[in-house]
């Protein structure tokens, strides 16, 4: 799905960021994020990455760590290594057996 799209952006391990970003195409976070991220295409977390704020995104496939709100309009996949602490709101929701998922959930499945 995601990984076959080029990315449009990355913020490897070791960073550090805060703010808002809004992307056109697929964001990858190997590091810290702390803030707001929108994209009209794929976010995904690896491994060791945090995302601590809000997420607005069409795709998502999380491996490592998101705290807060995470809005995704298609797609959401929590890969074994994921964790999800908060608001979750997506349309389809996939997660892989050792997924975490903690909070409020709504899945709207097809007929939303």
């Amino acid at each position: 799905m995601a990984s076959e799209r080029p990315l449009a952006a990355i913020l490897g391990a070791g960073s550090d960021y805060s703010g808002d970003m809004k992307f056109e195409g697929r964001v990858r976070v190997d590091g810290t994020f702390r803030g707001r991220i929108f994209t009209e295409d794929a976010l995904e977390v690896g491994p060791g990455g945090f995302v601590d704020g809000e997420a607005d995104v069409l795709h998502a496939v999380i491996a490592g760590r998101v705290k807060g709100k995470l809005h995704v309009r298609e797609l959401l996949v929590v890969e074994s290594t994921g964790s999800i602490e908060g608001l979750v709101d997506a349309q389809l929701l996939e997660a892989r057996q050792g997924a975490s998922i903690s909070g409020q959930i709504r899945v709207a499945g097809q007929g939303r």
